[in-house]
């Protein structure tokens, strides 16, 4: 049998596979951050007390130091000098009135010299140490040393009744024997407590430099 002219007797050739696409490659992955590095634990610092341990240390508490017996004695003997003046000073102003109101026969003179006089010699020494004390813990001669009284329990500011109470303190230390041992337990105790500290619950610190 004769196939048509023109055709051919082979079939025809089949098309190529047609070529899949690239493959996309993927994303490039961002390096990851370096980690942070790491920070050394800190060891667990304990709260320190106000009150000295067992095994004596330099003070109370950080940045404090226990008032030392030859400044506490200098400062007081500069608080006595100034007291001293400040008594003599109206008991001067003090006798002025006396005689001026002996001189003019009046009793009203007189008598505002007397106040005047009794302010002197009794009024000023006995307010002069707890006023100060209660009212920033530091006396004039105590603030030459850097020295203040403070609470023994948690270092606060002391009351007026404990300033009253420490200068209560201060008399007994020289009438036991007549000796002043109240004074010389500075030496002996280990927060540098003198008797009059022990009766109003008080000690001597100053700021450590």
């Amino acid at each position: 049998m004769e196939t048509p002219q023109g055709s051919s007797s082979e079939p025809p050739a089949p098309e190529p596979p047609a070529t899949p696409p690239p493959a996309t490659p993927p994303p490039a992955t961002p390096p990851s951050a370096a980690p942070p590095p790491a920070v050394p634990s800190q060891p667990a610092v304990a709260p320190t007390s106000w009150a000295v341990p067992e095994d004596l240390v330099a003070g109370p508490a950080p940045g404090f130091l226990f008032g030392g017996a030859g400044e506490r004695l200098i400062a007081y003997i500069v608080d006595i000098l100034i007291t001293g003046v400040i008594v003599t000073l109206i008991a001067i102003v003090g006798g002025l009135f006396v005689g001026a109101g002996a001189a003019a026969g009046s009793n009203v003179l007189a008598g505002a010299g007397a106040v005047v006089l009794v302010l002197a010699l009794v009024i000023v020494p006995l307010a002069y140490f707890p006023w100060f004390w209660a009212r920033d813990g530091a006396t004039p001669g105590m603030r030459i040393f850097d020295l203040k009284v403070v609470r023994d329990s948690d270092g606060g500011p002391i009351s007026g009744g404990s300033a009253i109470l420490r200068l209560i303190g201060y008399w007994i230390d020289w009438i036991v024997f007549g000796i002043p041992i109240g004074l010389v337990w500075i030496f002996i105790d280990k927060r540098k407590r003198c008797w009059h500290d022990l009766i109003a619950s008080t000690v001597v610190v100053k700021t450590a430099t």
